[in-house]
């Protein structure tokens, strides 16, 4: 004698396949993202205003020592080339001055390049503390519970520097490409560098401290109760 199901009961199977199914299919959640850095300063707005201000700060600087310092050689070689009978006072105090002229403008590139490093140190501290915002921010929004800064892609050692970049740098192995908030964190540090561009020039952004537990309003005003 054949038993046939009741057709609820067959939808309802179907139902929980499917159901299955799709939750296999989806992306597995999990505690543990990860965040390429080098792509999130490489790619995000911010970063390459920052890049390109300082590239161009320093073509300009360098042609303009250059130029100086062709014009220099140039006398200095003069100079060099003439006979003993012409070399007057006049003379070496003119020699004095394009070798002390050589020597201010190194310290003027030295200079210039202690200060556009450090200008950078402060940009990419601003930059960086804005990408742990918004990859804490994700973070939340996935329910996960840490971020790992990593190199991702194919392993290259082609250079010593290679190798020490994938010795250091390299956290992961490999990863479920879910797992990677790259995008996501760059596509957040776009619309707020957007909406506050003009105010980049104000001091550096502080790091949100996030405390464990707040201290109850009541406890507060006893506390401050008993110091009074």
């Amino acid at each position: 004698m054949r038993t046939y199901l009741p057709l609820t009961a067959v939808l309802v199977g179907i139902a929980a396949l499917a159901a299955f199914a799709q939750e296999k299919q989806a992306a597995p959640k999990s505690g543990i993202l990860v965040l390429n850095m080098m792509r999130t300063i490489d790619e995000s707005d911010e970063g390459k205003d920052i890049i390109n201000k300082l590239k161009e700060e320093q073509a300009s600087k360098k042609q303009s020592l250059t130029d100086q310092l062709a014009k220099l050689q140039e006398k200095v070689k003069v100079l060099r080339e003439a006979k003993p009978a012409d070399r007057t006072p006049e003379y070496y105090q003119e020699l004095e001055k394009a070798m002390e002229t050589s020597a201010r403008l190194e310290m003027e590139k030295n200079i210039f390049l202690a200060k556009k490093q450090d200008e950078l140190n402060r940009a990419m501290q601003q930059l960086l503390i804005l990408a742990q915002e918004k990859a804490r921010e994700v973070m939340k929004d996935r329910g996960a519970e840490i971020v790992l800064l990593t190199k991702m892609g194919p392993i290259e050692l082609a250079t010593d520097q290679d190798v020490q970049q994938e010795l250091v740098m390299r956290r992961v192995l490999c990863h479920d490409e879910s797992l990677d908030i790259t995008d996501e964190v760059i596509k957040r540090m776009n619309t707020w560098y957007a909406e506050n561009r003009s105010v980049r020039g104000l001091p550096p952004r502080e790091e949100k401290k996030e405390t464990a537990k707040e201290t109850p309003k009541g406890a507060q005003m006893k506390g401050s109760a008993e110091g009074n």
